[in-house]
């Protein structure tokens, strides 16, 4: 224990970057992984340790004031995001939510530790030293990353953060750089320059009130987001309902129309005895099976998504074989419906339009409840097997990979978020896509 303790107070900065690194993880560990994750990871821990421990190994750095640590910790916090990035399928703005944040929660325990030790010994500069002093940290800052992850953290991973797109984030940064970073390294300051024990109690219970309301504010505006992002999903369903309904109404029409037009030509044929034109009987099959392409399977959101596809399958010669239990689905968001199911079988339509032999091209779905789960299952025919990356994902045919390839993660973190997974594969031909999704109690 004492070497250990000898060796972080040798090489400080390695203490600061674990104390950063906990938090951000608790954050990230939920979000889609890269291919070759594993090594990612090391890779990332490597280079973070190596320039945590080779500036003050080498006395380049030996202590720094408050300008420097301003600049070393906004820097940091850049670094978390960088690496973020390069180990999970993310944009950089769900990478700087979770390395902003983490850092908030970072400084709210080292901010509680120094407000516990003040009260302590009753003196903003007389700090506890050996195990005490270690007591104190580790159980102070394991308090707030509980309370953290308890509040925070838990909810984050149940609703996801890959979908987070919001440029506000920026702000957010300069918040943290500025309110966090700025006031602790003031405070610190102060302290150093005999500010009195009340007064350093003081600014120290409202560093973390600072912390709590950055983050807080920064849960809103993720909430924000998502509600906004579930409004414009859930207006686009409405509108698809809407349209649904009116090409309904159309499709009715045509076939009055036809029924009318059969009567004339029944009454023609009658007086004539003709035999019926089989090009006017194609016709009337075609109008007749647009309109029978309607879904009802209990479930509004699932039958609105199904009817869309199922006009475009019989649009391009496929046949959409369905059987679905839609209110096995009743716990889940319209919007989350609409995303998982619109995905697969826009992947599946995808794949099977390129299939030549009339018999292959079909698309088979089936949604059914298996006690407290949902099993999904999508299956086609494809041409040929797609490529599969380490992380069990198939990886896209198109030439823009940055731009594509999204909608298999997208239904992964739908399926993780409503604790299910999601595997997919090839066999024999054919391409199949499993979901699981757990029913809430």
């Amino acid at each position: 224990m004492e070497a250990l303790l000898g060796l972080l107070s040798q090489y400080w900065t390695l203490e600061i970057l674990v104390q950063v690194l906990v938090p951000i993880s608790l954050l990230v560990y939920r979000l889609p992984l890269r291919p070759h994750a594993g090594a990612r990871i090391l890779g990332v821990l490597l280079a973070l340790v190596l320039l945590a421990v080779l500036p003050v190994a080498t006395g380049l750095i030996t202590g720094i004031d408050e300008v420097q640590a301003l600049a070393l910790f906004s820097g940091l916090i850049a670094l978390f995001v960088c690496a973020i990035c390069f180990v999970f399928e993310v944009t950089v703005w769900p990478a700087l939510f979770c390395a902003t944040a983490g850092y908030a929660i970072q400084n709210m325990a080292s901010g509680a530790t120094l407000l516990v030790e003040t009260l302590i010994m009753h003196s903003p500069r007389r700090m506890l030293h050996g195990m005490p002093d270690v007591l104190v940290n580790v159980l102070v800052t394991l308090a707030v990353y509980v309370v953290s992850y308890l509040v925070l953290v838990r909810s984050l991973n149940r609703k996801g953060l890959t979908t987070v797109e919001n440029k506000v984030m920026l702000l957010m940064f300069l918040l943290v750089v500025v309110t966090v970073i700025g006031f602790d390294l003031l405070i610190k300051n102060l302290v150093y320059n005999s500010l009195p024990f009340e007064q350093s109690v003081l600014l120290r219970m409202v560093h973390l009130i600072v912390c709590g309301f950055l983050l807080f504010s920064e849960y809103e505006l993720l909430h924000a987001k998502r509600a906004e992002d579930e409004r414009i999903e859930t207006e686009r369903l409405l509108a698809e309902r809407a349209r649904q309904y009116r090409m309904s109404r159309e499709n009715i029409e045509a076939i009055n129309i036809k029924c009318h037009d059969i009567r004339h030509q029944i009454r023609h044929l009658a007086d004539k005895s003709e035999v019926v034109d089989r090009s006017t009987l194609a016709d009337i099959e075609r109008e007749v099976s647009v309109y029978d392409s309607s879904v009802k399977s209990g479930n509004e959101a699932l039958d609105t998504i199904l009817t869309e596809k199922s006009l475009t399958c019989s649009n391009e010669g496929i046949t959409l074989s369905v059987v679905a239990d839609g209110h096995a689905l009743d716990f889940m968001a319209a919007a989350d419906i609409y995303s998982l199911f619109g995905n697969a079988l826009d992947n599946a339509i995808e794949a099977v339009r390129g299939v030549d032999d009339p018999d292959r091209r079909s698309i088979t779905l089936m949604v059914q409840r298996k006690r407290d789960m949902v099993s999904v299952n999508v299956e086609n025919y494809v041409v040929a097997a797609p490529h599969f990356s380490a992380d069990g994902m198939p990886q896209t045919t198109k030439a823009d990979k940055t731009n594509h390839g999204f909608g298999m993660r997208s239904m992964r973190a739908t399926a993780e978020r409503y604790g299910g997974s999601l595997h997919a594969g090839t066999e024999d031909g054919v391409f199949y896509l499993n979901v699981l999704l757990a029913i809430p109690e």
